[in-house]
């Protein structure tokens, strides 16, 4: 089977890809690699079998959990600063690893050489990318850590109560643990 790069996102934000396309040309030099990509357009990168795959809610899950790693490339500008988060949780609470931009709140989401890798420079890509696909069990090991972060601090368990309570701060209520 050949070693999968995913990514999730939107047409919109798919321009981001452009930003590590030359990184992962180089890293799929005498690999066996494919992209896929949910919820966009076909993105060429030179060489290399892209399959593009329509998002749904009923095969989110799935499409993420046949990645090898999920990526999350970001511009270091004011509105990639602003964002998230979400794609790497998506990709974390599947226990895929990650390889993302240290842009904004990345930089608290991945533990860097723990759940994934962050990478700023075509050579920290290409570098994250070769250790994930070398290490079988580095990755599942990454993956496990992940899963662990958003059962810890993302989940619905942990994230409703404290929206509650920032509700009734906002709202001039007492808080209340339910």
């Amino acid at each position: 089977k050949p070693f999968t790069i995913g990514w999730i996102g939107s047409p919109t934000t798919a321009a981001y890809l452009d930003l590590v396309a030359p990184a992962v040309e180089e890293f799929a030099r005498d690999r066996k690699v494919r992209i896929v990509l949910v919820g966009t357009r076909k993105v060429p990168i030179s060489g290399l079998p892209v399959e593009t795959r329509e998002w749904s809610e009923e095969t989110e899950v799935k499409d993420i959990k046949d990645f090898d790693v999920g990526i999350m490339p970001l511009p270091d500008d004011p509105w990639s600063q602003g964002k998230c988060g979400y794609k790497l949780v998506q990709y974390m609470a599947c226990a895929v690893p990650v390889v993302a931009s240290p842009v904004g709140v990345n930089k608290d989401i991945v533990r860097n050489g723990w759940n994934g890798f962050l990478a700023e420079r075509k050579e920290d890509w290409v570098q994250a990318l070769k250790i994930l696909y070398e290490n079988a069990s580095q990755r599942e090991e990454m993956g496990k850590a992940g899963r662990a972060l958003v059962e810890e601090k993302f989940c619905l368990q942990v994230a409703a109560p404290r929206l509650l309570s920032l509700l009734r701060s906002a709202a001039g209520r007492p808080s209340h643990t339910y």
